[in-house]
C-alpha cells in the first residue's frame, strides 16, 4: 500500500507556518518525510500535538482568494462563498467540519475581521471605490490639460515655418504640461 504524502509547501500552508519551519521539523524528526515530500500521517500527528500544546494558537493560514461580485457586510452569511464540498455536506444534513475545526475557522475569521478594521482605521488599506474615484479625477485633470494644449498653442504653431519648429514648440508644451501635472500631484510641492 502506497503511503500518502504532500509537498513541503502544502504542509506549511496547512499548518500556517513557513516552509523553513516545516524543514526544521523534518530535520529534527518530528515530521517524517519521503525525500522531499512530507508523510501525511506523521504531519497530521505533529499538527495535532502542536494544537494540543498550544490550544489558543491561531495559525496564520491564508484562505484561498475568492472574488465576490459584491462585498457583503461582515456579519451577513454568504452561501456563495461556502466551498462546494462543505455545501454538499450541509445539504446532506452532515456537519462539514469538526467542532474544533469550526471553532478555529471562526476565531481566524474574527481575527482577520479585526485586522481589516484596524487596517482601515490606520489607513494601510483603502476601499477600492475611493481608489477608482481618485484615479478618475486624476485622468479628468490630465484630459483637461491635454485638450487645452491645442487651443493654447494653435496660433503660435500656425506661424511656424518648419516641421522642426513645430516639433520643438510641441515638445516644450507637452513637457511643461506634464511637469505641471506632476507638481500638482506631489504633496511636497502643493
Amino acid at each position: 500500500m502506497k503511503k500518502s504524502s504532500i509537498s513541503q509547501s502544502e504542509a506549511a500552508r496547512r499548518a500556517g507556518v513557513s516552509r523553513a519551519a516545516i524543514q526544521k521539523h523534518l530535520a529534527s524528526g518530528r515530521i517524517v518525510s519521503d525525500g522531499k515530500r512530507v508523510d501525511v500521517a506523521s504531519f497530521e500527528e505533529w499538527l495535532a500535538e502542536r494544537a494540543d500544546m498550544q490550544p489558543d494558537l491561531q495559525p496564520q493560514v491564508q484562505p484561498r482568494l475568492q472574488v465576490a461580485d459584491e462585498v457583503a457586510p461582515i456579519n451577513e452569511l454568504r452561501p456563495d462563498l461556502i466551498p462546494d464540498d462543505a455545501r454538499q455536506q450541509i445539504e446532506a444534513g452532515m456537519a462539514p467540519y469538526s467542532t474544533k475545526e469550526a471553532i478555529r475557522i471562526e476565531k481566524n475569521y474574527a481575527a482577520l475581521s479585526r485586522k481589516l478594521d484596524y487596517d482601515l482605521k490606520a489607513g494601510t488599506v483603502v476601499e477600492s471605490a475611493k481608489v477608482v474615484e481618485a484615479v478618475r479625477e486624476e485622468y479628468a485633470r490630465v484630459r483637461t490639460k491635454l485638450l487645452a494644449m491645442a487651443a493654447e498653442k494653435a496660433p503660435s504653431l500656425h506661424r511656424c515655418k518648419t516641421v522642426a519648429e513645430v516639433q520643438d514648440r510641441l515638445t516644450t508644451l507637452v513637457t511643461r504640461v506634464l511637469e505641471e501635472l506632476t507638481a500638482d500631484g506631489d504633496p511636497a510641492t502643493g
